[in-house]
């Protein structure tokens, strides 16, 4: 029969690691290991408290890795090693050439890879973590560790998709991991994949930690554009939080998508009452008393807008459709004078803004100029 593997711990991960051949299995385990018979003993109190255990352990490992057959391996162990204990000090640009060093003479170490990663994550290189974490995830496809910081750069990178991937992955390895689940559901709803989003929204639910969960589950409602259901889960989060002015604005901006202008007007005076310095909750009053027919009420609010924020576009914009509405309505043209004068602020605070096209055509239509950006820097 053919001896136990020996196992050690290393430092960059609670993990299992065999000197033999430069891989490791984690999956979350926190047991300090039996180095006589390779199975897990008694628990890891702290991963912080045992670094320096850890690479004590490391280093004693080296000398017994000969006792395996892997003496020709010792030199590169040797060096990862002491690429550990550099990071580990802070000093990740020593390590990163240690770690280069390591990789170009055994390409197939999946732990170099990783602590490669993490050594330019604390450079602020994204792009080459990204690129160590890709390597060690594929080496190593069983290591949760590499699975959780491949998806956290690629969220930092905004590369969403293969976030999602990578959480995903982490899910599949430790499907206990809260951090995991609740990043697969945030980057499949910043993907676009709702219907996978909500699947692991409800995993999340069973950690208990409702705070965290329901504003993402009601974020991917609203991304179905079911908003019903998210108007059910801001209720939820209310019960939770009391009068949170920042849940309020949500379900009031929930009544306003599902057409319920009444009871968002009533949520949103509500906000506004309570931070009165919020031009959102004032602007997104506007609109609502666009669509309840009530264009005096609306230019109120609006221009309540627009005095705590002068610079938000889409404020001008609205401002800008009232006062056209009150043109119509009085035959007035110094209303529609007004309404061209913020369109084209608008225009001038974000060129680029949705439907600007439209808003273009409006402005030649509605006044002599043939060129809607006429008069903006006056």
């Amino acid at each position: 029969m053919e001896p136990a593997p020996l196992w050690g711990l290393l430092p960059g991960g609670r993990c299992w690691y065999n000197p033999a051949v430069g891989t490791r299995h984690d999956g979350g385990c926190e047991r300090w290991p039996d180095i006589a018979s390779g199975r897990k003993g008694s628990l890891l109190v702290s991963e912080r408290k045992n670094r320096v255990a850890a690479v004590w352990l490391a280093v004693s490992l080296v000398g017994l890795c000969s006792l395996l057959g892997c003496s020709e391996r010792q030199p590169v162990v040797d060096l990862y090693v002491d690429a550990v204990a550099l990071r580990e000090l802070g000093q990740e640009e020593l390590a990163v050439k240690k770690l280069n060093t390591v990789i170009a003479a055994d390409p197939s170490f999946a732990l170099a890879y990783s602590e490669l990663g993490k050594a330019y994550e604390a450079l602020g290189d994204h792009e080459k973590a990204l690129a160590a974490f890709r390597q060690a995830a594929r080496l190593d496809p069983w290591s949760f560790e590499d699975h959780l910081n491949l998806a956290k750069t690629c969220e930092k990178l905004e590369r969403y998709p293969e976030a999602a991937g990578a959480y995903a992955r982490a899910v599949e390895l430790d499907p206990k991991r809260f951090e995991a689940v609740l990043g697969a559901a945030e980057c499949h709803l910043k993907a676009g994949a709702y219907v996978k989003s909500l699947a692991y929204c409800e995993l999340a639910e069973q950690a208990d930690r409702p705070r965290e969960v329901l504003p993402l589950l009601a974020r991917v409602y609203e991304g179905q554009k079911d908003y019903e259901q998210a108007i059910q889960v801001y209720r939820r989060l209310l019960a939770l939080n009391g009068e949170d002015p920042n849940v309020l604005l949500s379900l009031g901006v929930a009544y306003m998508k599902a057409g319920q202008y009444d009871r968002a007007k009533q949520v949103l005076v509500s906000v506004a009452q309570m931070r009165p310095e919020n031009g959102v909750a004032f602007r997104d009053l506007g609109y609502c008393f666009i669509k309840l027919g009530n264009t005096d009420q609306a230019i109120q609010m609006y221009q309540k807008s627009i005095d705590c924020d002068p610079n938000d576009w889409e404020t001008h914009r609205g401002l800008g459709v009232a006062c056209m509405l009150k043109a119509r309505q009085t035959a007035d043209r110094r209303w529609q004078a007004k309404a061209l004068e913020h369109w084209r602020r608008s225009l001038t605070i974000k060129p680029d803004q949705p439907r600007h096209t439209i808003l273009e055509k409006l402005i030649r239509e509605q006044s002599k100029s043939q060129s809607p950006l006429q008069g903006l820097s006056d």
